[in-house]
């Protein structure tokens, strides 16, 4: 793993800032990395860390071979600090626990203590406002990290204090340029671009997974001949899906794929054209994210995409 920006595909305008920051001697005192799975916020900010902290930094980032960039790529830098949880959020212990009872420890070995907060979009509220306090009366060798999904989930207090950097999806042909870098196959990898989302840690997962493009096939057949089926038909598809539910995400993204090919080339369905299609496909996506019935909420899109529903 190499610690410098130049190592960095894409987000440009991100990196731009960040080295501006360490030229400038203008590094803030706390930053939101907001992107989504895969999207790289990891590596954005341990690079920038690294560059943080070295001790010979240069215009392109962290050296990579002083005492410092050594402790950090072995993952025992004194004054690199990760915030994790067990749990499904992070709570006000985790934050007390693991920020405000050290934060007053001068740092050991650099001029400044780095706080990376993994998962940061599940702070609770109460541990936000307990962060927030650091943020407002905390020392000035201490930089906050967070690693974000959603940056709508943070309190508008905490919002103000830190810098947002939002990470947008890569270009389709970055992505490929990038999975081919990696020595993957360029079929594999062609195939497996438009379901990334513009996220290399999402193209590599999938290139990784041998099953993927059996999966693929089996979604694609599905739509493909979901129209004419009758109602029983319907369901058996539906609970099919079912025994993919930990892969529901992908077979979603499948079939918007597909219905956006039918859109662009102007073969709309006969029941239903491709456009409301997809507007189907984002409504589930919704009612998933609610915990809906998962059976009951892919019998109901199916019913809707092979036009036996109402739309």
């Amino acid at each position: 793993m190499k610690l410098d920006f130049g190592s960095i595909v894409g987000n440009k305008n991100i990196v731009k800032s960040m080295q501006a920051a360490i030229r400038h001697g203008h590094v803030g005192h706390a930053y939101i990395i907001d992107g989504g799975a895969g999207s790289g916020k990891s590596l954005l900010a341990t690079t920038f860390a690294a560059a943080i902290l070295c001790e010979t930094t240069s215009e392109n980032g962290a050296c990579g071979g002083c005492v410092s960039c050594i402790t950090l790529l072995s993952g025992n830098h004194p004054d690199v600090v990760f915030v994790r949880t067990q749990k499904k959020s992070i709570g006000i212990d985790d934050v007390r626990e693991q920020i405000v009872e050290n934060i007053s420890v001068l740092p050991y070995s650099s001029e400044r203590r780095v706080y990376i907060i993994e998962n940061a979009q599940t702070l609770t509220v109460p541990a936000q406002n307990a962060l927030l306090k650091t943020l407002e009366d905390g020392p000035k060798y201490a930089v906050f990290l967070l690693l974000s999904e959603n940056h709508k989930a943070f309190l508008p207090t905490v919002l103000s204090r830190c810098v947002l950097y939002k990470i947008p999806p890569l270009g389709d042909a970055e992505v490929l340029a990038y999975l081919k870098s990696q020595g993957v196959d360029a079929t594999l990898a062609q195939g497996a671009v438009p379901y990334a989302g513009g996220s290399l840690g999402r193209g590599m997962t999938l290139v990784g997974d041998e099953d993927f493009m059996a999966f693929r096939k089996e979604i694609l057949d599905m739509a493909r001949e979901m129209e004419g089926k009758d109602i029983v038909e319907i369901f058996a598809m539906a609970k099919a899906l079912e025994g993919h539910k930990e892969r529901v995400g992908q077979a979603l993204d499948i079939l918007t794929m597909h219905f956006r090919d039918d859109l662009l080339s102007g073969q709309a369905g006969n029941a239903l054209d491709a456009a409301k299609k997809i507007r189907i496909i984002e409504d589930i996506k919704q009612k998933l994210n609610q915990n809906s019935n998962f059976l009951l909420t892919m019998e109901v899109m199916l019913l809707k995409l092979s036009g036996i529903g109402i739309a």
